[in-house]
């Protein structure tokens, strides 16, 4: 890639921010030197690893790699057979210790690939270091090795007796009396008393040094030179065995060399993933499709605030030249730039700002942006400007981006226009792309009339006179330069007049550009407002969805519940019922058991409601039909059973059995157990088959007339579906009332052939058939 161009479309402050996101040295080093591909497999590689690391981060299952140093010179100058420093050990050791647990814990396997090759075997090495460099890397441990100890605690106490001696000599009257301090000093490394130069004898030793006034001496007193000769033996002993100590654990690092530079480099490389993966994350970056075509969706400029940058699109497919026209500051150069930051950004493996992207693999991205104006080569702009032109004629290729701010600008209109009409028609035939902006008309007017090539039109605010950065296809822009020259306070009479000057037909075009513009921005806010309309009406669609489900699955839930209920309770009733038919048909042997006829009574009361809840709770749920005028419904807790006459919104109209009227919400109503109009079908249907457990008996003592009429007309017809040819009906033989709704309702029952009194008037036995 041309490093120029690089330069051009600030490339390197992008890397710089890369660069941060990096958490080792190597890291930091390869996000720096990180440079665009044009290999399409390289490409495809780096995206690769660049959605792995978009996932983990996402998951925060990315492995921890703070504290990898790049260690590989030390590990050289090891191999070299030089000695390496404590806090050098102490960085091998946590970079293989982070190393390692990275590679431990990653699970994702494109990632996991670039650290397998990490050697297990440099933890022994770890270990090593470990035990015998200080964990601050400050020294090696005492514990390194016995004598290392051993000298250790020598010097520790034979550096305690010193002082002690020093303090007994300092302490003693003719001593003191020739000391100009009292604190004891060193030179040298050996402890000395500070003596007056004139009481020199009262103080025998070696003197060290002296003052810069010769007024003190610095004296070594014979009491403790023989002490802190013995010291400096011992000093010199434990730096001996510290550099042999050093000297094996360097030693140690040589024979591990290599594994530490594929360390450093595996891990950098992760690294630098991880990073891409978080700065795409970061801006918002999108997947590229790697395509023939170009196309960009609400791409931003990655450099500018994500708050306040305008996004652009393009959709230019297959397009080889696009115009980018309309007023300075506009946008233009910011669009430019934001076309060719995307591909480098493609090309170096991030995911470049934007909400969708598809672009080609660039074999080379060229561009001419900014004053090429050079003093020391005596270049004006427009020859700066020529000489990169012909640098990019003579390097574009079928598969290059070319970029280029203001072609042709800088001189002679005509000419210029003339001159950049020629350099993109053969640009647009020699290479895959290429984006200019311009000011000049005629280079509109070709794009218009070239089939290759597109216009595309910075937008402008006329309410306002303010750019709005935005590009629009199709159509050139307008340069508005009268207008924003009349908004920045240029005389009114100056601006008449340039106008005036403005041929006619070009003011009229500029009108025209001017109407569609305004024309395009008020479709695009009613497409956008209906866009948003629509996708409430959406989502208030699969809002309700999910609340009817949700219903549904409690209802269902809540009739599985009851079912099981009751049918729980109805195995008992059933289970009792059949023990006390037996009880009272070996009873009936001897003689009348009226409890037993009572139990016998209650208990086949109690199967026959838990069999009705049963068959209520088997047939559809009222949500699962719909409900329409004509219908049989109820409201069980509002009390309210009818007809439905009319619905209007969510509400409907009922009416009841003797014709009054009441509205009453939809959600509230159930369709009825009643029999529908026999010209529609059914909204309940309620199918029953033969049981083998239905009573043959039924006590009605004690219940209301009509109340034991409809438990006789239920037990006849069960009796019927189950197949028994007799039943009886236990009613007492009381004020006689009760025996005669009961033979009433035999007596008007079609199912029933014949009935007569049992033995003692207090039951009637019904015969079927």
């Amino acid at each position: 890639m041309d490093a120029a161009a690089l330069a051009a479309l600030e490339l390197p402050a992008i890397v710089d921010r890369l660069a941060t996101f990096a958490s080792t040295d190597y890291g930091a080093t390869l996000a720096r030197e990180l440079a665009p591909s044009a290999d399409p497999a390289t490409v495809a590689h780096r995206h690769e690893l660049t959605s792995a690391a978009v996932t983990v981060l996402a998951e925060a299952a990315a492995p921890e790699l703070a504290g990898i140093r790049d260690v590989r010179n030390a590990a050289e100058r090891s191999v070299r057979g030089g000695l390496l420093r404590p806090d050098e050990l102490r960085a091998i050791a946590v970079s293989v210790r982070v190393a390692l647990e990275a590679k431990r814990v990653l699970r994702d396997p494109v990632l996991a690939a670039l650290v397998e090759s990490l050697d297990p075997a440099l933890g022994g090495l770890a270990d090593e270091i470990d035990r015998r460099i200080e964990e601050d890397g400050s020294d090696v441990r005492d514990s390194a090795s016995s004598l290392l100890r051993k000298l250790r605690n020598e010097l520790r106490n034979g550096g305690a007796r010193v002082r002690d001696e020093l303090a007994r000599v300092a302490r003693s009257g003719e001593v003191r009396d020739a000391l100009q301090e009292s604190f004891l000093a060193e030179r040298g490394g050996r402890p000395v008393l500070a003596v007056r130069a004139s009481a020199r004898s009262k103080v025998p030793g070696v003197v060290h040094d002296a003052s810069s006034t010769g007024q003190t001496l610095f004296v070594e007193p014979f009491a403790v030179v023989e002490l802190n000769n013995r010291l400096a033996e011992a000093a010199a002993d434990a730096r001996e065995e510290v550099e042999r100590i050093l000297g094996e654990l360097s030693a140690a690092v040589a024979s591990r060399a290599e594994a530490l530079h594929v360390l450093v480099e595996s891990t950098g490389a992760l690294d630098l993933a991880l990073a891409r993966g978080g700065l795409s994350q970061a801006w918002g970056g999108a997947p590229v499709e790697i395509s023939d075509h170009v196309r960009l969706v609400g791409a931003r400029h990655p450099l500018l605030d994500a708050a306040t940058a305008v996004p652009i699109d393009l959709d230019l497919g297959a397009v080889r030249a696009l115009v980018i026209s309309g007023p300075n500051t506009g946008g233009k150069t910011v669009a430019l730039k934001t076309i060719g930051l995307a591909a480098l950004l493609h090309q170096a493996g991030l995911r470049p700002p934007a909400d969708a992207a598809s672009l080609p693999v660039f074999d080379q991205v060229l561009a001419d942006i900014g004053d090429r104006q050079s003093i020391e080569m005596s270049l004006s702009t427009f020859s700066a400007h020529l000489r990169t032109l012909v640098s990019i004629l003579g390097s574009a290729s079928g598969r290059s981006l070319v970029l280029l701010d203001e072609l042709a600008a800088g001189t002679d209109p005509e000419e210029g226009s003339a001159l950049a009409q020629a350099l993109l028609g053969r640009l647009a035939r020699q290479a895959r792309l290429t984006v200019v902006t311009t000011h000049y008309a005629e280079l509109k007017e070709w794009a218009s009339a070239s089939d290759d090539a597109v216009n595309g039109a910075t937008g402008f605010d006329p309410e306002t006179d303010e750019p709005l950065y935005r590009i629009a296809l199709g159509r050139p822009g307008t340069s508005h330069a009268l207008r924003i020259a009349e908004r920045l306070g240029l005389d009114r009479e100056v601006v008449a007049d340039a106008r005036t000057r403005v041929t006619p037909e070009r003011l009229r075009t500029a009108e025209l550009l001017a109407e569609a513009e305004v024309a395009e921005r008020e479709a695009v806010s009613v497409r956008n407002e209906l866009e948003e309309a629509l996708g409430a009406a959406r989502a208030r669609e699969t809002e309700l969805a999910h609340e009817r489900d949700a219903v549904q699955a409690s209802a269902g839930r809540a009739r599985e519940a009851a079912v099981a209920e009751t049918e729980r309770e109805l195995a008992e009733a059933r289970g009792e019922l059949r023990a006390l038919r037996d009880e009272l048909r070996r009873a009936r042997r001897h003689k009348r058991e009226p409890e037993q006829d009572r139990l016998l009574g209650s208990a086949t009361e109690r199967a026959t409601r838990a069999e009705r809840a049963l068959r209520d709770l088997s047939g559809p749920l009222p949500l699962t039909g719909v409900l329409a005028a004509g219908d049989p419904v109820e409201a069980p807790d509002v009390g309210v059973r009818g007809t439905i006459a009319s619905i209007r919104g969510d509400d409907a109209e009922v009416i009841g059995a003797s014709g009054q009227r009441v509205r009453i919400p939809l959600a509230r109503l159930r369709p009825s157990r009643e029999r529908a109009p026999e010209d529609r079908t059914p909204v309940v249907q309620v199918r029953t088959s033969a049981r083998s457990d239905v009573s043959d008996q039924l006590d009605v003592r004690g219940l209301p007339g009509q109340e034991a009429r409809e438990q006789v007309r239920r037990l006849v017809d069960d009796a019927a579906l189950a197949g028994l040819h007799e039943v009886r009906v236990v009613h007492g033989r009381g004020t006689g009332a009760l025996r005669k709704a009961v033979r009433d309702e035999l007596g008007r029952h079609p199912l029933v052939g014949r009935h007569e009194s049992d033995a003692d008037d207090g039951a009637t036995v019904a015969t079927l058939g």
